[in-house]
């Protein structure tokens, strides 16, 4: 048996995601109408890369976004690289 091979995050695809199914909601959230700024706020709640994986996959099941694992991933990856910026 050989390992299960894991590919690489698809940045392309997090992006996506994050526009289709998060961004609304977000903008609502923030209350300024802009989806990012729940990203970059002073407040943030997610305070590392463990923590960020915690809280897509939060949203991911408790609003029923039906995302696969590697959805899941490619969201955190292009978060990651894009607001966050935590070493892996």
């Amino acid at each position: 048996m050989s390992a299960p091979v894991i590919a690489a995050p698809d940045l392309a695809n997090g992006k996506s995601i994050d526009q289709q199914k998060c961004y609304a909601c977000h903008a609502k959230k923030s209350g300024f109408g802009n989806g990012d700024m729940i990203y970059t706020r002073s407040d943030s709640k997610v305070k590392s890369l463990a923590n960020l994986k915690r809280m897509v996959g939060l949203c991911n099941s408790e609003l029923r976004l039906d995302l696969f694992p590697e959805d899941e991933a490619d969201v955190v990856a292009y978060l990651n690289q894009q607001f966050y910026k935590f070493k892996p």
